[in-house]
């Protein structure tokens, strides 16, 4: 239970990183930027969430001994989804942090 509850934790943190470094590397104040990219942050956060949700309700209420296959095929999807995420939030980040040093 711990596992899951951390991985949703890390998950809604690496969205959020996500998203500060979109709306820091857009910098455009035409439009709101969640206008321009709420639809994208709202299909990676569904993506995400589904087999997190999955894997929340099959360890409440599967009361099994053995092994359950499917919680741990949700939570290594979880896990490869967090750090695909991370991946292209440090790519963000590091594009921000290039653009900016070519401005100085």
């Amino acid at each position: 239970m711990a596992q899951i509850l951390g991985t949703w934790l890390i998950f809604i943190l690496l969205l959020f990183i996500l998203y500060r470094g979109i709306k820091k590397l857009s910098q455009s104040h035409q439009k709101p930027v969640f206008g321009r990219w709420g639809g994208l942050m709202a299909v990676l956060f569904i993506v995400g969430a589904v087999p997190l949700g999955f894997a929340f309700y099959t360890e409440l209420t599967d009361e099994r001994l053995d092994a359950n296959i499917g919680l741990g095929i949700a939570m290594l999807f979880a896990w490869g989804y967090c750090v695909l995420l991370c991946c292209a939030g440090l790519i963000i980040w590091g594009r921000y942090v290039y653009k900016r040093s070519q401005r100085n």
